[in-house]
């Protein structure tokens, strides 16, 4: 069953907190392939803000990457990745990266149509209330460790 953030379970008038990936050290051991979070029933939402925190990695050897992307569903089977965060190397250095969806934003049709516009541009009713992280650990050298947390906030 998945954890049910509908609108009776928020904080009214702002935005409620949920931790999609509590904070932890990852390595290829624990992510040999891509692996998945819970999966979360967002109930309809009107604002999503996905934040990665990454606070520590161990070595700086080529070829170790950590990979997180963002999936939505509307039936709870079938996922579409709608977002991925920038792929971090090995050696990345404690950081902050925000993705941010808002439904019912229109693009202009003549304008540029990228990966990056497409993450924030997300009708919930589209792609579903179900949403579930992605994680996928590279290591070169079998002893890369990657500590991060994934903390969502939903209004």
């Amino acid at each position: 069953m998945s954890p049910v953030l509908d609108i009776l379970t928020r904080t009214p008038g702002g935005r409620f907190p949920f931790t999609i990936l509590a904070p932890a050290a990852r390595t290829v051991t624990t992510h040999p392939a891509t692996t998945y979070s819970d999966t979360f029933d967002l109930g309809e939402w009107e604002f999503l803000q996905i934040i990665l925190d990454v606070y520590a990695t161990s070595v700086a050897d080529a070829g170790d990457y950590l990979d997180v992307s963002i999936q939505m569903s509307t039936n709870n089977v079938l996922f579409v990745t709608v977002g991925a965060f920038t792929q971090l190397a090995g050696d990345a250095v404690a950081s902050r990266h925000v993705m941010t969806f808002v439904p019912g934003l229109a693009l202009d049709p003549d304008g540029d149509w990228t990966m990056a516009a497409a993450a924030n541009v997300v009708d919930e009713k589209a792609f579903g209330r179900y949403m579930r992280a992605g994680i996928a650990v590279t290591d070169a050298g079998t002893d890369a460790i990657h500590q991060f947390k994934l903390t969502g906030y939903i209004k």
